[in-house]
């Protein structure tokens, strides 16, 4: 209904989940933006111990300049665990990527973005941060409705028992075919 969604579903008696979307277009921006809840009290889930709650929140945006081509998308997830298991307690994480989508060629658009991701108790232990930057070029073959990418990342890890991680970099090849 003018662009808004919402939907919602349950399993069993273990788990819930309800979520809004919005996607429209006005003044020459394309606009998107989804939240979602989701929770679950399920034994097995993730090491938790019975009738334990387990619940995560996301939400993100999405923007672009349709005549420039440029955009932004910014994302939050947090998950709550209640401390159980082997589950981190309150993880958060935020990840934004920005770039410009233009076409350079008959074969479709292509995309230069720069991105960032930073997580904040999600990894092997309490009090650990990751942070993920990188940059990536796509370009789409409209004839074949396929997207073909290159990027680059680079991953740093740290946590308060200083667990022996290095940091990671890493190039990405890979193309996608929609069909």
């Amino acid at each position: 209904f003018g662009g808004f969604s919402v939907s919602a579903s349950w399993g069993e008696d273990d788990m819930w989940d309800v979520a809004a979307r919005y996607a429209g277009e006005f003044g020459g921006f394309k606009l998107a933006a989804a939240a979602a809840y989701n929770e679950t009290t399920d034994s097995t889930n993730m090491g938790a111990a019975p009738r334990e709650t387990v619940d995560y929140f996301q939400a993100g945006v999405y923007i672009q300049h349709v005549a420039t081509g440029l955009f932004a998308l910014g994302n939050y997830g947090n998950l709550d665990s209640s401390g159980v298991g082997s589950v981190p307690e309150n993880a958060e994480t935020w990840y934004v990527k920005a770039g410009i989508r233009t076409r350079l060629s008959s074969l479709g658009h292509t995309v230069f973005y720069g991105e960032y991701l930073n997580g904040q108790d999600g990894g092997f232990n309490a009090d650990s941060e990751l942070d993920v930057w990188g940059a990536g070029i796509v370009q789409e073959i409209d004839a074949a409705a396929m997207s073909v990418w290159l990027k680059y990342r680079n991953l740093s890890y740290d946590d308060a028992v200083e667990t022996n991680v290095e940091d990671f970099q890493y190039v990405g090849l890979g193309a996608i075919i929609n069909f």
